[in-house]
Order: C-alpha cells, then structure tokens, then sequence
C-alpha cells in the first residue's frame, strides 16, 4: 500500500462515512459537491480523481460498487455508489479464555519477527484485544487472580522459533510479495536453492542420484521443483504468486511457476533480485477457484514432486500410527502384519524417493517399503553404504585406541 497524505485519507475517511450512512446509492454528481476535489473546472479531472480514489478502497477492502436504476428502484438515473454494510462491518465475536490465550500466544509469536510483514498489526490487534477485556465480567478475572499466585515465578509461555538463513532483503521481498499477492501482480526473481541454511543430504550410495537441490535437510521446507539444476539455478522464475505461508521457520511462496507450467512452492529466503510487473491497479492473473492454500503451502515430504511418481507400499508398524496420518496425498490405507507384526499398509505415488529413504532407514524397522522392487533396491544399496561407511569408522577408532595403548 503506497503511503497517503495527512489530507487524501481525511477525504477518503469522509468518503467511508458518506457513503455508509447513505440511506440509497449517491451519484457523483452529488459527491462533487461534497468534494472539491472532485469539483473541478474540467470534469475529466474530477472523475480521474474520484476514479484514483475508489481504487484505493478497494485495495483495501472497502466493498464499494455501483449500483444502476435496475439494481436498486432508489438509484439515481445515472446511477450510484453505495458500501455494502453487511460485508463492510464484521459480526461481533465472543471468545473464551482458552481463545484468548491462543491469540495472545501466537500474536507474541508474530511479532518476534522482524521480517513479518504485519508485525505492526499483530500489535495494534493485540492492544484492541487488551483493551476489549477490559469488559470481561468480574467473575472470570477473580479466578485468575486466585490461580496465578500458585504459578511458580517467572513461569512464562516459550516460543521456540527456528533460526534460519537471513538477508537483509526478506524483509523488503516478504512485503512486495505480499503486495503482489493482494493486487494479483507477477513476480520476476533469481531462485538460489543452495543458499546457507539449507544443507541437502549426502546420497547414501555410489550410483544413486542426489537430491534435488532444493531438498531440505534441516526438516524446513524447500523449493518443489524437482527440475532445478545447477545450470538453471540462477536464471529468472515469473510467478502467479498466490499466497504467503510460514512453515517451520520459513516462508514460503505459493503461485504458479510459468516455467514449471504448474504450482510451486520457493522458500522467500532464497530469492534474490525480486521484481513485481508494473501497473498494479491491472491484475495480472486470476487463482484458480479450486485452489487451496492451506493445502499447498502445508504439503509434505512425501508429497515433493522430484522423480516421476512411482506406485509405492509403505507398512508402518503399530508402534509409530502417527506416521499413517501424514500427508502422503491420495492415498490407500488398510491394516496389513510384515513378518508377523501388526501394522497398517500405505500405498501412494512416490515422487520423492530420496525423502522415502531416508526415512524408512531412520525408522529403524518400524516402517518397511513393500513395493517396487527399484526403490527397495535404492534402500538396500544406502543401507550397505551405511554399514560400510560405520565399519570403517569403527576400524579407524580401533587402531587409534591401540596405537595410544602402545604409545602409552
């Protein structure tokens, strides 16, 4: 939102309130004379201003719309504009305490983060609910009273927050993106998947392939385009940007990639030399109907799209259930024993088979790919690195210990 004069946001104030308190449409005919700014010599110079003027509070929420003689009996003949109070003014909300604490608990969370881009209005959110409490009955503030002194002292909530990469520049891309994300505007940017902070696993064997180079190895979310490379890591990416998300310490860009021809997700931390396309009261693109953002910006692992998709098993023991709950997509789920253990069979469409890996050999026999045999062969194959790489470790620390016991 581009910065206001003291004496532009009085006029647009006055224009919220006009036409709120309006009983039927008003015609700008009639807002000239309440405008001088719209009162011009030339009447072209009214309207552009007047024009500059509804377009601002449609960027920012305001439900304005023209209304003609066919819409309402009430209209002018030339037609007028009204706000649609239903939409403008929020129903009154009632929370409880436990509703209280979350806000309060998350807001603080918010704004510890110098790069949130409504750190401010977390804030000012903050002391409107302080304020509103004021109004809680006496009952309910008694018992806390009576609570709190038998809380050991200095028992404070902690928030653990990730530390992550940082630049000096997040803090300017999360706000143009944001921007970009309200006026439906293109994004142009250099994407920089190897970026310090994000440290890509080692491949376990020989032959196998490494991970895509956007692949996380600190558990953070990474970029989903499995077709990075090191030769295209730095050419420009044009994205439909959809929505922001924060994921495990990072932010993430949700849009469609006009190279991917599909939508991907690009960790804000790693995008250098952003640019937002020009002429911001013109959208640039429309979200799709169906698309979600809580569903695409809180993707799993399982989910990454990096080779193509294999049909995949996964048996996950009883012992871990809440593995079955993940996010692995459209997926089958059936209870099913692997070498007379109980547990539950998983069959999805693996496209991240570095991820399946790692960890099926984390799990230490709770979870066992069934099915194909070429990933269970990837598996096997990084399992004997592994054995190999301890063996040799193990060696190198007997003969140390044996060459001190000599010396000694």
């Amino acid at each position: 939102m581009h910065s206001l004069s003291d004496s532009r946001t009085k006029r647009l104030l006055d224009l919220v309130v006009l036409l709120l308190d309006a009983r039927r449409p008003i015609s700008l005919s009639e807002l000239r004379e309440q405008f001088s700014e719209y009162r011009t010599t030339k009447p072209e110079a009214g309207a552009r201003a007047f024009e500059r003027d509804k377009a601002t509070l449609l960027e920012m929420g305001v439900p304005l719309r023209f209304v003609t003689p066919e819409d309402d009996a009430e209209a002018p003949l030339e037609g007028g504009y009204l706000i649609d109070r239903q939409r403008y003014r929020l129903p009154e909300i009632n929370l409880t305490a436990d509703e209280v604490a979350v806000l309060v608990t998350t807001a603080a969370a918010a704004r510890s983060q110098n790069e949130f881009p409504y750190r401010h209005a977390a804030e000012m959110a903050m002391r409107k609910l302080m304020f509103d409490l004021s109004g809680l009955s006496s009952k309910p503030r008694r018992r806390v009273r009576q609570v709190a002194p038998q809380a050991p002292s200095g028992n404070e909530v902690v928030l653990h927050l990730p530390t992550v990469y940082r630049t000096g520049a997040l803090s300017e891309h999360l706000e143009q993106i944001q921007d970009a994300v309200h006026l439906r505007k293109r994004v142009t940017f250099e994407y920089d998947a190897q970026r310090p902070g994000s440290h890509a696993p080692v491949p376990f064997a020989a032959g196998a392939s490494p991970p895509a180079a956007s692949s996380s190895g600190d558990g953070l979310p990474g970029d989903s385009d499995g077709e990075l490379t090191a030769a295209t890591a730095g050419e420009p990416r044009t994205v439909d940007p959809y929505g922001l998300v924060y994921r495990q310490g990072a932010w993430l860009l949700v849009g469609f990639c006009h190279r991917a021809q599909a939508i991907r997700r690009f960790r804000v931390d790693r995008i250098l030399k952003l640019s937002v396309a020009p002429k911001p009261r013109t959208p640039d693109f429309e979200v799709p109907k169906d698309f979600s953002l809580h569903e695409q910006g809180a993707i799993s692992p399982w989910r990454f799209e990096r080779e193509p998709p294999l049909a995949a098993t996964l048996w996950v023991s009883e012992d871990t259930p809440w593995v079955v709950d993940e996010d692995f997509g459209p997926a089958q789920r059936k209870k099913g024993e692997h070498h007379g253990k109980a547990g539950t069979v998983v069959e999805f469409d693996c496209r991240n088979p570095d991820y399946v890996v790692s960890r099926v050999l984390s799990a230490a026999g709770s979870l066992c790919l069934l099915s194909p045999p070429v990933l269970r062969q990837r598996i096997s194959e990084a399992a004997a690195t592994l054995a190999r790489r301890n063996a040799e470790h193990s060696s190198s620390a007997s003969a140390a210990a044996t060459l001190t016991s000599v010396s000694a």
